[in-house]
């Protein structure tokens, strides 16, 4: 099983700690490998809005030495993991710049079939409150992705270090995550494909009669599709 983890900030506070019993206890169920990459150190560069990834291709991007081969990993993963603390009530300034990278993905542009076929875990912590606001961030992205299943869990410490946390504490929360963690594992290894979400297909449904009426054929997401068979009904990403 191949897991790719992106760490949302590089002080290894809370949330990382908590990231790394998640994936310790993987480990624990079955052969793991997990690739990690940590924001902002292995994706520098905040998204300049150029549309270039839109327009023409994501390989034109001005950071494609960073956002390619994150991506090629990406797809060639099992499953992916995110992981943010809670920055000013939500997700940190480099996943969400992270995200921006890859609006292509989008189901409304360019999805890519592989993303279909996988599950996601989002890990946020906070000293008082915003996880949700965070979370909420980065399911949305991952959803728009095409990712099967987004799971997520969710901590407060109430300002505690993790080292310094208090034990009853941090046995309470470390089972919440060795919890999760199982469900998550035995979720990727059955490869079970759940009904895609609702709003992801209706988007679909709705991208592809507007595609049919308005967008030129020089479109590159246009020409995508019907690359793909999307666009004449033939096929879906859903199926792939």
């Amino acid at each position: 099983m191949k897991i790719v983890v992106v760490h949302g900030s590089p002080r290894k506070g809370n949330t990382y700690a908590a990231t790394q019993v998640f994936m310790e206890e993987m480990r624990k169920q079955g052969p793991v490998e997990f690739s990690e990459y940590f924001l902002p150190k292995d994706m520098p560069e905040f998204c300049c809005g150029c549309m270039i990834c839109f327009l023409k291709s994501e390989e034109l991007c001005p950071h494609a030495k960073y956002t390619l081969p994150v991506l090629d990993d990406m797809l060639k993963a099992d499953a992916l993991i995110f992981s943010t603390p809670v920055f000013v009530f939500q997700a940190s300034g480099c996943m969400k710049s992270f995200l921006d990278h890859y609006g292509h993905l989008f189901i409304v542009h360019r999805a890519r079939p592989e993303m279909f076929r996988k599950k996601a875990f989002i890990i946020s912590s906070t000293a008082g409150a915003g996880t949700k606001a965070a979370i909420k961030t980065i399911n949305a992205s991952l959803r728009y992705w095409g990712i099967n299943r987004v799971y997520s869990l969710a901590f407060a410490t109430f300002g505690d270090e993790w080292k310094s946390m208090k034990t009853d504490k941090k046995s309470k929360i470390n089972s919440r995550i060795k919890k999760k963690a199982v469900r998550f594992y035995r979720e990727v290894a059955s490869g079970k494909r759940h009904h895609p979400y609702f709003l992801i297909r209706l988007m679909f449904i709705v991208r592809k009669i507007m595609m049919k009426k308005f967008d030129d054929d020089s479109s590159v997401d246009k020409k995508y599709w019907m690359k793909n068979g999307w666009l004449q009904g033939t096929n879906s990403p859903f199926k792939s």
